[in-house]
């Protein structure tokens, strides 16, 4: 009799009642290597919408219900409750492909921790926001690009994140939780701990994973962003790496905010003084216009471009809004 080996898929959820049933039935759909077998846990952080009566008509094996619980300390209980030798997790309104667990399974059954992922792709019914952020993520690492399809091992950790994140259970013994003092981005942490620690971590262009619930207009992608800031979590980047990896998106956002403070005092000197004073307007061009540059030339798209500077701009608003401490009860953008 063949061994038998058991994943662990995780999600928590608020508020996803319409896309927990597809992503049961994507489970169910999964096929799976010979010795291989599902557990599927449920971990609800107090939704509003039947989200865990459904999961349970759904078929999920475990569903636990956590009100006001944050995103960590619910995954910390995920982990608690997993029974699998493999361990995944996906966001609720995330369809995984038929040959998920088959890409992954060969990595899993290493007995060193090995931490695998990939960005998300938007549906085909997605409109150009969907679209140009998934090109942001799919080309900000060079490496990722290549056409055929390779894995990605290089800055791998910037492309992994709980939407389409797996992992063996001796990465535990190396990373053993969430950082629960981070609202968000402990998934971020968690990867970036797993490669700081020396970890095997790879962001595999073969572990396809649908993601149904990205934001659809620029209001929502503007309140999305500003819920995934956290200067907690910037600055535990800061001090375990010195600021030498990972930290592309602080620098983006401290610039962002110099720029923008630059922008008021040109103005004034431009009205008492002299007109030339309109230049300090510049920076915040560039601190935009540069990476969508950089990304539209990598994808090979001018209209890229346009889009990106748009979207990099409600980015580094929303984070600038973060850092200086103008949002302190945010709370997530699909509440």
């Amino acid at each position: 009799m063949s061994e038998q080996h058991v994943l662990s898929v995780m999600v928590v959820a608020l508020n996803e009642a319409k896309h927990l049933p597809g992503l049961k039935a994507a489970l169910d759909k999964l096929r799976l290597p010979e010795g291989w077998s599902l557990e599927t846990i449920l971990i609800d952080g107090g939704s509003r919408d039947g989200s865990v009566e459904i999961a349970r008509e759904a078929g999920f094996d475990e569903c636990h219900v956590h009100p006001d619980a944050s995103i960590p300390i619910c995954r910390n209980h995920a982990l608690r409750l997993a029974r699998g030798n493999a361990l995944a997790f996906l966001d609720g309104d995330c369809m995984p492909d038929k040959d998920w667990l088959e890409q992954a399974a060969p990595w899993l059954l290493q007995p060193a921790p090995v931490l695998l992922g990939y960005p998300v792709q938007p549906p085909e019914s997605g409109n150009w926001i969907h679209r140009s952020w998934h090109a942001h993520w799919h080309h900000k690492n060079p490496a990722a690009r290549r056409a055929d399809a390779a894995p990605v091992t290089a800055g791998a950790f910037r492309l992994i994140t709980t939407r389409n994140m797996l992992f063996n259970r001796a990465l535990l013994d190396v990373v053993p939780s969430f950082d629960e003092t981070l609202t968000t981005g402990e998934d971020t942490d968690f990867a970036f701990r797993a490669a700081q620690a020396g970890c095997q971590v790879v962001a595999l262009p073969a572990l396809r994973v649908t993601h149904l619930g990205e934001p659809s207009t620029l209001r929502q992608y503007y309140r999305q962003q500003l819920w995934h800031a956290n200067r907690k979590a910037y600055s535990t980047i800061l001090k375990s790496a010195g600021g030498k990896s990972g930290a592309n998106a602080i620098y983006f956002s401290l610039a962002f905010l110099v720029a923008l403070l630059l922008v008021p005092l040109g103005a004034v000197l431009a009205l008492l003084y002299t007109p030339w004073s309109w230049f300090l307007l510049a920076p915040l061009v560039l601190v935009t216009a540069v990476p969508a540059a950089l990304i539209a030339d990598r994808a090979n798209s001018p209209l890229l471009f346009i889009r990106l500077i748009i979207l990099y701009f409600l980015y580094g608003l929303a984070r600038s809004v973060d850092l200086v401490g103008l949002a302190p009860g945010k709370k997530s953008w699909k509440s």
